[in-house]
């Protein structure tokens, strides 16, 4: 079963069907059913899934039952696979479009030593932002010992079987984030299929990827409250990166005023990060090259730029929302057990302590 999120996203879904009744070798309603799992759209989506039903019977429309985001859906859609004995569950998107064979090269892929598939994920140009941010879509991609621990939420398939290790806690955003984490810990693996391509949308303007941003870190406070964690775990390495202006300008302020040869020490650790820099700008630019869909030069530059808006974006909005949210702890963890009992699960599926 082939699952699409969607949220007032009629166009965009309508595009997304298309691609998928288009699938070669793995054909719509005789390799896979897509689920439309709809956030209660009030923009028409309802009447594109309808308008596909009729031509495909294999496509069906589930309103969410417990409204607060993405987690609870993907346990809704979990259930729903249990239910009706799917034995693989493929995550998308209605602002992804599947290249041909798409579905059939995920499946094929498939074998018995990983549980967890990723994809190739190809980022659509849209504008300057689709640019700067481009590689987050597609981080997995960038370095292996990510895609060997990490799949993105709407390029992924897992296997069934996997719900009985871990689940997805019922954060409004980066559930995948987590379902992540916790597979890591329970011994899920990971595999990476660079021949199944999808392609994906970024924010277009600085006002969406502000929205984005701020609603992707409340939802990592949130699940960090959720499964039993103090703050989000990536919050350390990108307030690190955050800092480094300010770590750079007092290496050279060191360098300056310290006497030779002490002030070696600093002329040497501003040598390891601009050389950790320019390694990072030369795999952002390889990465561009790959998996953008108009790469231009000194892209990875642009890149590099997104990645330190990003660490901005995170450290900010980590510590507003862990401040802000700290005394909703308790309920927090309340509506995880609440909505995975909802749904059948045993909350321990989505807590640290397994």
């Amino acid at each position: 079963m082939l699952v699409l999120m969607n949220k007032d996203n009629a166009e965009g879904l309508r595009r997304c069907l298309e691609t998928l009744a288009s699938q070669e070798e793995c054909r719509l309603c005789e390799c896979f059913d897509v689920l439309v799992m709809d956030g209660h759209s009030r923009d028409g989506s309802d009447k594109v899934v309808e308008e596909f039903s009729k031509r495909y019977g294999c496509v069906k429309l589930v309103k969410q039952a417990v409204k607060g985001g993405v987690g609870p859906a993907r346990a809704e859609v979990v259930r729903y696979a249990k239910e009706r004995g799917y034995r693989y569950i493929i995550w998308g998107d209605s602002e992804n479009t599947y290249t041909p064979k798409y579905v059939y090269s995920l499946v094929k892929c498939v074998d018995n030593n990983h549980e967890v598939f990723s994809g190739f994920t190809k980022v659509k140009h849209t504008s300057i932002w689709s640019r700067i941010f481009f590689w987050y879509h597609a981080y997995h991609m960038l370095f292996s010992c990510v895609r060997e621990r990490h799949a993105p939420g709407n390029n992924k398939l897992t296997k069934i079987t996997v719900f009985n290790k871990v689940m997805y806690p019922p954060s409004t955003r980066s559930d995948d984030f987590y379902f992540s984490v916790l597979a890591m810990r329970r011994g899920v693996r990971f595999r990476h299929c660079p021949e199944a391509e999808v392609v994906v949308t970024m924010p277009s303007s600085f006002k969406e990827v502000k929205a984005w941003q701020r609603s992707r870190v409340k939802g990592l406070v949130e699940g960090a409250y959720m499964i039993g964690m103090g703050f989000p775990p990536d919050l350390p390495p990108w307030a690190a990166f955050a800092l480094l202006p300010l770590a750079v300008v007092a290496l050279i302020m060191a360098a300056v005023m310290m006497p030779s040869p002490m002030n070696l020490v600093s002329y040497s650790l501003l040598g390891v990060i601009a050389l950790a820099v320019t390694w990072l700008v030369i795999k952002l630019e390889g990465l561009a090259i790959k998996a953008y869909s108009e790469p231009r030069r000194f892209q990875g530059v642009l890149g590099f730029l997104g990645m330190y808006l990003h660490a901005l974006f995170t450290t900010y909005y980590s510590l507003k929302y862990l401040l802000k949210l700290r005394g909703e702890r308790g309920k927090l963890r309340a509506r995880l057990e609440d909505i995975l009992r909802c749904f059948g699960f045993d909350p321990s599926l989505a807590r640290l302590k397994h």
